[in-house]
């Protein structure tokens, strides 16, 4: 897995980016969560920079060699490449198909 908070002062924007790898996703279908502790606890999760303008980006990616050679160079290119196939579907995304689970 790699985990990244990128911070993008031109915007106060914060971007979390978790990318699931194959081993991570072999894991979490036996009820093996991935679990990003932040750094006053012992993880290693930074605070983001701007918490009023935060952002999680969630991917998946199979291609470890690319995965990893994308991470090395960093940028914007990095995050542009895990939204190559972005997709946004009406009634299944958005705001309005979320849900609160309540604790």
């Amino acid at each position: 897995m790699i985990m990244s908070m990128i911070d993008i002062s031109e915007l106060r924007r914060s971007i979390l980016v978790v990318v699931i790898e194959k081993d991570n996703l072999d894991r979490m279908e036996k009820a093996d969560p991935i679990t990003l502790e932040s750094r006053p606890q012992g993880g290693m999760l930074p605070a983001p920079g701007y918490p009023h303008d935060f952002s999680i980006l969630i991917a998946y990616e199979a291609d470890d060699a690319a995965l990893y050679a994308k991470a090395k160079a960093g940028g914007p290119e990095l995050l542009q490449w895990l939204e190559r196939g972005r997709v946004f579907k009406p009634g299944i995304d958005g705001k309005g198909e979320a849900f609160k689970v309540n604790t």
